[in-house]
């Protein structure tokens, strides 16, 4: 291109020097040349140089009529190089402009584009953030609203973007949105991430468990840019878990139900043995006297007599004690059972009572020792119920304490009360059976295998007899070692000063022993 313009500009000198051409077709021509060239070139900044050339030209036509022929010369040779020069420089330079603008336009072209792209990942994002379940929302590090899902929206009531640039005084009460604030700012402060549980009072009204996952986002230089949070929703997880929770309690109940139930059973089926055997033995005992006292030798048979009374006695104590212990146990359940309480030498009930079985336990070949290191201590209690416990429990120790076996009642005084201890050299419990051996109807040794009599309830009333005296009774015990029985009552007396002495006779420890001791069948 710039070829063909340089061919031009020669003819234009050429015509320049050529003497016989007027001067005004010289420059007419040279401008016809100079406009052609530029329109070859397609730059604007040569249709300037070429309007120049063209003042020029008309300068030289109109100004200069009677212009030498030298000059004319001399002008054409400065009009053709200065068009050059401009032409060439100019041109250049209008070339790196439209180069730098179509650059502009592709650049600009290719930013559109990217918007267009980011607009449709902003609308995808968008989209896929209101499709969560979960409420989320993003704050700046000022703890305004910069973006929040549907989902949000919903939970805190706020209308489409109302939110946007406020903080959260602005959708929540302002204790809560301070409390709100204060978690913000130190997830801000830690430039890590923070989760905590809260109640939320949603629109509706209702009140929701919500755990809250923040963490701080920042910008492609690491900077902490603001906060993002998601609301999940755990009401229903939990009134899950508090259903779960209950069944669970329900179905513990159930088996407790069902186990008791069947305790309930086995103590009916032992009962009635309990009742069925001494009225049998008594039954029969009656129908051997009715066959001794027809008989002509009834004086060779007193002494048959005799034994037989004795084996009706003892069954009817039997009898006594087992009716006895259901009538209380009922009036405890009714709690119509009320103690005695009178302010007694607790030492000396305790010694009495020990003291008046001890033939008998000798007689069975076990030892008693009976130890005490304080000789009086005066309180409030039920002498007749203390007795009753501790027969209960030397019945016990008696029945599962082998001959050569000791048996061991010991006393001593505590800061706030009396410890009674009743111990035993007997086969000892089993641990899995010691937490049940308080239980009503429970047996440790099993119905078909039992090695003593006894209904279940014994121990079970001893402890509601300790227990409203205000004390507790514990067990400690090991198999083939012995078991001991511990019960600590608290000092107290009632407004009476007179110290009451038992009243209790021989011959009522007899029968009350006799009574506790029925089912021991030894006794005769």
């Amino acid at each position: 291109m710039q070829r063909s313009c340089f061919f031009f500009y020669t003819l234009i000198i050429i015509l320049y020097l050529v003497p016989f051409v007027p001067v005004s077709v010289k420059v007419i021509s040279g401008i016809v040349f100079i406009m052609i060239c530029s329109s070859k070139m397609s730059l604007k900044g040569d249709m300037i140089n070429a309007a120049l050339c063209g003042i020029l030209g008309f300068i030289i036509l109109f100004l200069n009529r009677d212009i030498g022929y030298k000059k004319a010369i001399i002008n054409a040779f400065l009009v053709a190089a200065s068009y050059y020069i401009f032409a060439f420089y100019f041109g250049n330079f209008a070339q790196t402009i439209e180069n730098k603008n179509r650059e502009l336009e592709n650049e600009i072209e290719k930013r559109k584009k990217a918007e267009e792209e980011l607009k449709k990942e902003m609308i995808l994002f968008k989209g896929l953030m209101d499709t969560i379940p979960s409420p989320i929302f993003f704050k700046d590090v000022d703890l305004k609203y910069i973006a929040y899902n549907r989902a949000f929206k919903d939970a805190v009531g706020v209308k489409s973007d109302e939110a946007i640039g406020k903080t959260v005084y602005h959708i929540a009460e302002p204790q809560l949105a301070s409390r709100y604030e204060k978690m913000d700012l130190e997830v801000l402060r830690a430039q890590g991430t923070q989760t905590y549980e809260d109640i939320v009072k949603f629109p509706d009204g209702s009140s929701r468990s919500i755990i809250f996952n923040k963490a701080v986002f920042t910008d492609g230089n690491e900077v902490p840019s603001g906060i993002v949070g998601v609301m999940t929703d755990i009401t229903d997880e939990k009134e899950a878990c508090k259903l779960k929770e209950s069944i669970f309690e329900s179905k513990q109940m159930m088996e407790k139900l069902l186990e008791h139930d069947k305790m309930k059973t086995e103590f009916f089926s032992n009962i009635s043995h309990e009742l069925r055997t001494p009225l049998n033995v008594i039954l029969g005992t009656v129908q051997l006297m009715d066959l001794y006292t027809r008989d002509e030798e009834y004086s060779n048979n007193q002494l048959k007599v005799v034994r037989s009374i004795g084996t009706m006695r003892q069954n009817c104590y039997r009898l006594l004690k087992l009716v006895n212990n259901l009538i209380d146990i009922s009036k405890i359940d009714a709690k119509a059972f009320e103690l005695r309480l009178k302010n007694c030498n607790i030492i000396s009930v305790v010694e009495e009572i020990t003291l008046s079985v001890s033939d008998y336990i000798e007689n069975k070949g076990i030892k008693l020792v009976f130890d005490t290191d304080v000789e009086e201590q005066v309180m409030a209690c039920d002498d007749e119920k203390i007795e009753r416990i501790l027969l209960n429990l030397l019945s016990n120790a008696i029945k599962f304490t082998p001959k050569g076996g000791v048996i061991f009642v010991n006393l001593h005084k505590k800061d706030n009360g009396i410890c009674i201890k009743v111990q035993d050299t007997g086969i000892g419990i089993p641990e899995d059976k010691q937490k049940k051996i308080f239980e009503r109807f429970y047996q440790v040794e099993e119905m078909l295998t039992r090695k003593s009599e006894g209904s279940g309830i014994g121990l079970s009333l001893v402890k509601a007899l300790v227990e409203m005296h205000g004390g507790t009774i514990t067990l400690i015990s090991q198999v083939g070692v012995g078991t001991k029985f511990i019960i600590n009552l608290p000092f107290k007396t009632i407004e009476d000063n007179e110290i009451h002495h038992t009243t209790t006779t021989k011959q009522d420890h007899i029968e009350r022993i006799s009574v506790e001791f029925s089912d021991i069948y030894s006794v005769r």
